[in-house]
């Protein structure tokens, strides 16, 4: 992985991590009860939220079932809190393709440092 695509991964992990933080308050859960509504420890939901250990791409369908939201919220593509129709068959109706797009315009737009 290049450095810019860590970047970008570290970057979308501290979204997460603050927006589930904060949406966790709002709704008034604590880690424990969270953790049980989503299938993780608290440990899990713990360590998430301090960004010790990043959101696995498997966990965000239920973190943003249970908090109200969408994916792409979490994942700080969009600032509409609005929870996204699923397709049939299960996931976001947020295009993977448009996602993945996004985050090519954003490598792009940050030029790699020259090679001495």
């Amino acid at each position: 992985m290049t450095s810019t695509a860590a970047e970008s991964v570290r970057s979308l992990s501290s979204v997460a991590a603050a927006r589930i933080r904060g949406l966790r308050a709002e709704a008034g859960l604590n880690q424990t009860q969270l953790a049980r509504q989503v299938g993780l420890s608290r440990t899990a939901v713990s360590d998430r939220e301090a960004g010790i250990k990043p959101v696995n791409v498997d966990e965000l369908p239920a973190f943003a079932d249970v908090l109200g939201t969408s994916i792409e919220y979490l994942l700080g593509l969009t600032n509409d809190r609005s929870p996204r129709r699923v397709a049939p068959g299960g996931g976001s109706m947020f295009a993977v393709s448009e996602g993945r797009d996004q985050l090519r315009a954003r490598r792009d737009s940050n030029p790699k440092p020259s090679d001495p």
